[in-house]
């Protein structure tokens, strides 16, 4: 159905007009607005201009409305993204990166791409780390030469005693 040809009924603009209201979101704010002047008539074009949306987005908004009901308008319905990876996967994926330390995300990805031919960008890898508590740390130069093994092992011991 055109935009222009629905007829907004009184009931449906009482109850754009207490959404619009009773809305403490902006965003969500103007899409009551925009359906409102809709109903009111107003050419499409312009309720783009005045509310700062696209002629697109206003038509996409009138027919979420149209097809879904009012509460529809009324929250971003954000469906975040799926992971490529399973949580199984994701699990496997930890647990080789806590037992391996690798020091670039580069290497988790080649894990990745190895093992379960799924293609991660570093930033990706980086991002699902971080959920799980993780995060790459690059090894620090210390200045000087390192005690030896034997000599950490003494200093070890001592502390734990």
């Amino acid at each position: 159905m055109d935009v222009s040809e629905y007829q907004f009924n009184e009931a449906e603009i009482e109850r754009l007009h207490e959404h619009r209201d009773n809305q403490l979101d902006v965003r969500l704010k103007i899409r009551f607005m925009a359906m409102l002047m809709l109903a009111e008539g107003i050419e499409l074009k312009t309720i783009a201009s005045i509310v700062g949306k696209s002629v697109k987005t206003i038509e996409n908004w009138h027919c979420q409305y149209v097809s879904k009901g009012i509460d529809s308008l009324n929250s971003f319905q954000y469906q975040p993204k799926k992971s490529y990876l399973t949580e199984v996967q994701i699990d496997q994926v930890v647990i080789w990166v806590k037992e391996t330390n690798p020091g670039k995300t580069k290497q988790v990805r080649d894990y990745i791409q190895r093992h379960f031919q799924i293609a991660y960008s570093n930033e990706a890898v980086r991002k699902m780390l971080k959920k799980r508590g993780l995060k790459i740390l690059r090894p620090k130069v210390v200045p000087g030469s390192p005690p030896s093994e034997t000599d950490q092992k003494k200093t070890s011991n001592a502390i734990l005693r």
